[in-house]
Formats: C-alpha cells, structure tokens, sequence
C-alpha cells in the first residue's frame, strides 16, 4: 500500500491526514509540543501507523509523499528566540533595517515604536566596499574589515551573519567574496547573503529579508536536519519536504537555505487545500477561515486564485518574499479573556496554547479561554473531546471564567461566556473585513469555507456580521491545513531586478534575461527531484506607472519569447490590475518594470475526491442526543439535538438549532441556518432568508 502524508504543527494541536491509494482521507491529532515540535509530530505519526495496523518503520517506509508544516521560523521570529546575528554591510548604511523606510504604521500613533531590530546596532558593521547603481565597482572590497568583523562576530558568540551590500543584486561580487572570507573565519556560522535571498532592488527590504532569514536559520536547520535523519532512521525513504509561504512544498535542504520562505508555512497550505476546493465544487470565490488554537488565518479565494504578496511583514519585521496574503489575528480556541485597566473585556492575541492550555484540559492553565467557553454554552461535548480521547474539566472552565471575568464585572457566570463570545467573533469578523471588504471585494460575493478545530462553531455568527449567506465545512475541516498539503506542487520562486519601460523596453535584452533566469530556475527545480516533463517556468513582472512608489505584480506570457503583441497584452494587464486594486487606470501613462519573477513549479499527484449520490437516510438513526444549549439569538439555553456527522449521508438536510458532532471537529447550526450534506461529504451551511 502506496500512502501520502501531510502533517501540520500548530500552536495547540498538531495535526496529520492520511491518503491511501483508494483516494480515501484519513485524520489525526494530537496535542503540540511547543518545546521540542517533532515530539507532537511523531505523536501523531505514531498513532496513523497504528490506525493502519503497521509499525512505524512499516508505515513510514510505504510513504510515497510526505508534506510537514512548521511554525518553528514563525514561532522563532515571533518571540524573538532567534540566533544571536551578526550583519555586514556597506560602510555607512548599519541602521538600514532600523530606519525602516522611515513609514509609521500608524501616523495617528504618537506613541507607536517599531519593533527592536533583530541584530543589535554593535553587531551591524559596514565594511568598506562601493557598487554602483550600474553595477559598477567603485571601491574595491577591503577584505581587512571583513577579517575584523568576523574577529568581532566570534568574540560576541554569534551564531548567524546576514550580508546585505548595496546594488549587490546587479553585482554580487563582493558578497560573493564575502562569504568566502566569512565560511573560513567562522566555518560553523549560518550564513545568508543578499544576493542570494533576495536579489532585487530596494535596499531596506534586501537587508530586513536576509536578516531575517539568519535570524531563523540556525533553529529551523537544527529542527529540520534532526527531523529528517530521525525519520530516515525510522524508514522514511522518500524526499521530505517542507510547506513554504508561496503555497508550494520544496526539499527540507532547500527550505534550510531559504528560510525566511517557511514563516507562513501551515496557513499557506490551508489556501492552496481552498483553491482545490474552488474547483472542486465549482465556487470560485471563497473566502478561507482557519481557526486553531493560537490564531485566526483569514485567505480570500477569487476566481479560484490566490493573491501573492512581496511586502508581508511578520511581528514587524520586513520579508519580500512572496508568500500568499493570510491576515492573521490572535484569535484561536486557546486565546484568553481578560480585562484591561479600565474593566473592558477583552479576548487574546495572548493564548494558552497547549502548555499550559485552556483552564479545562488540567494541564496547569488557569485562564479563561474560548476553548473554556465553549464548553460552558453547550457547543463542546466535554464527553466526546477529541473523540473521547481527552478528558476536560468542565469545573475548571467554570472557575476560570467566574473568578477572572465574571465575578470582577458584576455579572452572571453565563453573561461573561456570552461576551466572550461575542466578542471573539466580531474579532473574526474584522479579521475576515481585511482580505474582503479593505481589498475591495464584496464579502456577500463569496461563500466562506470553515477550516480547524474550533471555527465551525463561530462561523454562522462570523459569516452574519460580513453579509455572507454560505459556509462549507470541508470533510477535514479540522485537518485542512494538512490537507491543503497534498495539493500543493513543488514551487520554487526566483526574482531579478531588470529596469525597462513601457513602450521602449529592449526585448531582445529582456528575453535574454529572462532566459538566463529560466535556466537557473529550472535546475534548481530539477535538484528537487522533479521530472522535466512536470516541470512549468512560469514568468510575473513587477510593474508601476512612471515615477510610482509602489508596484503591481502581474502575470506575462511564458513557454515563448516576448514581442510586442505580448508588451501590449502585458501593459494591459497592468492597467486591469492597478484598477481593480486601486479604482482608476491611466492607459497614456508610460510603464516602468522593476523586477521579473520565475515560479519554477513541479506537479505532484493530487488526491482524487469524487462525488457520491445523494443518498440521504433516516435522520433519527444519525441523532446522537439532545442537550442544552445557549444560543445568542435566543438569549437563553436551549435544547438541541446533536448528530453524528459520520452517519450522515449526502443529501442529509438538518435544521437549525442543531449541533453536529465528529471526532474532532464540531458544527454549529445557529438559528436561522440550515445544513446539508453534500456529495463529497461536506457541510453546507445557509442562511435562511
């Protein structure tokens, strides 16, 4: 038996689908292990191998793909855990990544600071060296000042060194040079350089990108090359490979170098399992939620595409590589309640996570939760948690919320569960506005697709505040990351920075820059073990009118030369896309390209989802039970039949109020919704006109 794997590390659970060769999905969870990750990872390898009847060298040994999402760069950059860095620059220009591009996030903030920058100023040392914006050496490399800043690094410890010099991205000699002193001075040192990175222009996102990258690098090389022998070790016989921000999956040694690119890692393959999804029920416009333990990642699905994005920013920090546009916001079923100083009620970003967790899984966690309130209204079954794998204290959620909220506020221990409530569902609902409605996208246009453990039993309630009338619950709702995972392709992103306009360019240079480009790509993607007939090169440009600031990313012609008929089609689509993102268009403005972009992406086998007829049984042989209930709109407790999601057939329609249970995942039906079974399994949830 031929198996694919995807597993997914959250903040509080980490989570595994199986596929084997009839196509079918088999889910797993356990809880994460913050402290070491690959704990919770070989949990839950474990327990899929014992579902299958075979031993762990067995199972592992039969998988033909395996896929691994991994906070571990995220959770670094975060909290700040990071290598101690060093960064050599040019002479001059050390407190590039410390003034920013001199932007205030908000200019109505008079007290707003920027985040610390991840290298301390003592360890930023410019070295004398000058190229030209024509990439041109002005100054010679003096190689003693690199000889001193490496005498300088060892002295201070320092695990990791960036080197971002200006214009090295049109010549990276000197980098080149750089690294070479720097890898026979300090051997054991995590080494990222810019033109390696991120070779384009722009001088502050250069640095802040690699500095990043060298930030993370040594604790995700650790994580990874430990992981990778161990499952070796353990049978793993084929290529490991890593989620990446772009959406793809690429080698566990590609994603070392490229650190940087794994900060969006799990919620990335969440997007690309909405994408397969768009398809597959012939909705292209989605709106992903995927609500875990720690956060709320929100993803907007338009014609069946995500929207990449070169300017993300994580905790602050600057990373211009492209990743797909997720919001992400601290709300999660781990996120706490509390009250600020003036008695306000608030819910997270701070969250329990797993260690210590919600006040009600006993493990050390005093703090209300969601998780905590959930199980108070009704929603949670604290009988059937995990499958009745986990036992909760539905005491300890009680104390919880009525010693920290609801005694300080003067109110009845269900008022508090019942702001929380509220409250964390309007902060996804905001949270939801931000990929729509800030974006210009009309969120009554779009059916939402409910994703992870928890945000089924908000989402009716998200999905009111925004005007959407549709929510689907994928069959692996609560894996769907992991899932996501074994419909991503093998995608490997290149940039170049290449100055042309519109009209004027040179094609016979810009197709010979383009061509060396694709070469590069190409071999690169090969050294991942992929065949060339799966091979695609697919070409972008970053494009803006005259004298802009900011660029638009578009789509160009590949698989062929370009020629004018395609600079006009180019131009075009420039003009549709800066419309659409910013309402107007002007046709007689010149253009300027900034950079091209290569996406060298290789195919991998999908799994193959087909649909059943609609085969609805008797409903009473699916209910499980009744119990009680609260309901918002209701205001009170009510009682309400609970069913069993793997008995219900397509085609199976439930009214609302009504809770329907599986082993880890659970729907709420609010009043004013109803629930149908579709043919492929899924939840379809629709607002009653």
């Amino acid at each position: 038996m031929r198996l694919r794997m995807g597993v997914d590390t959250g903040g509080t659970f980490t989570d595994c689908v199986v596929i084997d060769e009839a196509g079918v999905a088999h889910t797993f969870k356990e809880l994460s292990t913050p402290k070491d990750p690959s704990i919770g990872l070989y949990n839950v390898i474990g327990k899929a191998a014992k579902a299958f009847g075979k031993s762990l060298q067995e199972f592992l040994g039969e998988l033909d793909f395996f896929a691994h999402g991994t906070t571990v760069a995220t959770n670094t950059l975060l909290t700040r855990t990071g290598a101690k860095t060093g960064l050599i620059c040019t002479k001059g220009f050390r407190d590039t990544i410390e003034m920013r591009r001199a932007h205030k996030d908000n200019i109505w903030d008079l007290f707003l600071e920027s985040p610390e920058p991840l290298v301390p100023r003592y360890l930023r040392i410019g070295v004398d060296e000058r190229i030209d914006y024509a990439g041109s050496v002005v100054i010679p490399l003096n190689e003693e000042d690199v000889l001193e800043a490496c005498s300088v690094f060892k002295r201070e410890g320092v695990e990791a060194i960036a080197v971002a010099t200006l214009f090295s991205f049109l010549n990276s000699g000197h980098e080149q040079r750089i690294r070479e002193i720097v890898r026979r001075e300090l051997p054991n040192v995590f080494l990222s350089i810019s033109s390696d990175v991120l070779p384009q222009i722009r001088e502050y996102e250069r640095a802040s990108t690699t500095t990043a990258n060298a930030y993370v690098g040594p604790k995700l090389t650790v994580y990874l090359s430990t992981l990778e022998s161990k499952l070796r070790r353990d049978g793993l016989s084929r290529a490991f490979y890593v989620t990446a921000s772009n959406g793809g999956v690429m080698t566990a040694e590609t994603a070392i170098r490229h650190a940087s690119a794994t900060l969006l890692s799990g919620p990335a393959a969440g997007a690309v399992g909405a994408m397969y999804f768009a398809e597959l029920l012939g909705n292209r416009n989605l709106i992903l939620m995927d609500m875990g333990g720690t956060s709320f990642d929100v993803t907007l699905i338009n014609d069946a595409k995500v929207t990449l994005s070169t300017e993300g920013e994580i905790a602050g920090y600057r990373v211009a590589k492209p990743m797909i546009d997720i919001n992400t916001v601290g709300a999660g079923g781990g996120s706490i309640a509390w009250l600020d100083k003036g008695g306000m009620l608030k819910v997270g970003p701070a969250s329990a996570g797993s260690d210590p967790g919600p006040a009600c899984y006993r493990l050390g966690g005093t703090e209300p939760t969601v998780t905590d309130v959930n199980l108070l209204l009704g929603y949670l079954n604290s009988e059937f948690f995990l499958g009745g794998e986990m036992q909760v204290d539905v005491q300890a959620a009680e104390k919880a919320v009525k010693e920290r909220i609801a005694d300080p506020l003067g109110m009845t221990l269900m008022d508090a569960c019942a702001g929380i409530f509220r409250i964390i569902n309007q902060n996804m609902a905001d949270a939801t506005k931000v990929v729509s409605v800030e974006r210009g996208h009309d969120p009554r246009e779009y059916a939402l697709i409910s994703a992870g453990g928890a945000c089924s039993i908000h989402a009716c309630k998200i999905a009111e505040e925004i005007g959407s009338s549709t929510v689907i619950v994928p069959k692996a709702a609560s894996v769907f990351c992991a899932l996501g995972m074994l419909e991503s392709d093998i995608r490997l992103d290149s940039v170049r920075s290449y100055l042309g306009q519109i009209p004027g360019i040179d094609l016979k240079d810009f197709n010979a820059a383009i061509a060396e480009a694709e070469k590069t790509a190409l071999a690169e993607l090969l050294q991942e073990g992929v065949e060339e007939e799966r091979a695609v090169l697919l070409r972008y440009a970053d494009i803006r009118y005259l004298g802009q600031h900011h660029e638009v990313t578009v789509e160009i012609p590949h698989g062929c030369k370009i020629d004018e008929s395609h600079v006009e089609e180019i131009a075009e689509a420039f003009h549709r896309a800066h419309e659409r993102l910013y309402t107007y268009a002007t046709p007689e403005s010149p253009l300027e390209i900034m950079n091209f972009r290569i996406t060298a992406v290789g195919s991998v086998d999908k799994a193959d989802i087909s649909a059943e007829s609609d085969s609805a049984g008797d409903l009473v042989s699916t209910i499980k039970g009744e119990r009680s209930v609260f309901f918002e709109s209701i205001g009170d407790f009510v009682q309400t039949t609970v069913y069993d999601r793997t008995k219900l057939g397509p085609g199976s329609v439930i009214q609302a109020p009504a809770i329907i249970e599986e082993r880890i995942t659970t729907v709420v039906v609010h009043p004013g919704w109803r629930a149908r079974i579709d043919g492929f399994g899924n939840i379809i949830m629709e607002e009653v006109q």
